[in-house]
């Protein structure tokens, strides 16, 4: 039965934020504005992630702190996997720019519009604290079985991937763009075998674009 109801909380939390994600969206961006109906449809889905997965969060957070977090070794490898997202980001935008393919995303471009009508630290709480925990429960603990089979673990690490990376781009060629955190932030996930080490990852990726965009980088 608990098995049952861990499937079904999983499923459900992945339609939820398709549903509420694009369709709430498109209902009340037209009354609020394109920017305070993304931050709505955030606080909304984080809502609704914690009441769903409140145990396995727990369960997840006191397994990491007695496992990870008293471990120097466990923040080196964070910080590790962190520069060799930013390196490899650099270097797909360095191809892309080479050979005349625009792959970087819209997206950043909302995220301006977005600190520019919400004030900026509810958008850097968006993008830092609800995204992570929001996406990583979504996309990564939802989706990717802790199975012996390491046929299952390999095609559910798969679809996670590519669903992530699906609803970050607007146009096909950024795709290129967001494989690198997808693929990343997977393979920590898989690595760690818990869902706070990819949420902290997030956070991290997600911060320093923040700041990226806040100093005019990108």
């Amino acid at each position: 039965m608990k098995s049952i109801n861990k499937i079904w909380k999983r499923i459900a939390v992945i339609l939820l934020f398709y549903l509420i994600n694009f369709g709430l969206w498109e209902l009340i961006a037209p009354i609020i504005s394109d920017e305070w109906a993304s931050f709505v449809v955030y606080v909304i889905l984080f809502l609704i992630v914690i009441a769903l997965f409140h145990r396995e969060l727990k369960e997840e957070w006191n397994s990491i702190r007695n496992t990870k977090l008293s471990d120097k070794r466990y923040y080196l490898g964070l910080i590790i996997t962190l520069v060799i997202e930013l390196v490899l980001t650099l270097v797909i935008l360095w191809i892309a720019q080479n050979v005349w393919v625009e792959i970087l995303p819209a997206n950043n471009e909302n995220v301006k519009n977005q600190m520019a009508s919400v004030p900026v630290i509810l958008s850097v709480i968006q993008g830092c604290v609800f995204a992570p925990v929001i996406e990583e429960m979504t996309f990564r603990f939802s989706i990717i079985e802790k199975s012996r089979s390491k046929y299952v673990l390999f095609v559910t690490t798969v679809i996670s991937i590519v669903l992530f990376d699906c609803i970050h781009i607007v146009t096909l060629p950024e795709f290129f763009y967001y494989i690198v955190p997808s693929v990343i932030l997977t393979l920590f996930y898989v690595k760690n075998r818990n869902v706070f080490a990819s949420i902290m990852l997030h956070s991290l990726i997600n911060i320093v674009g923040y700041l990226s965009l806040l100093i005019g980088v990108l």
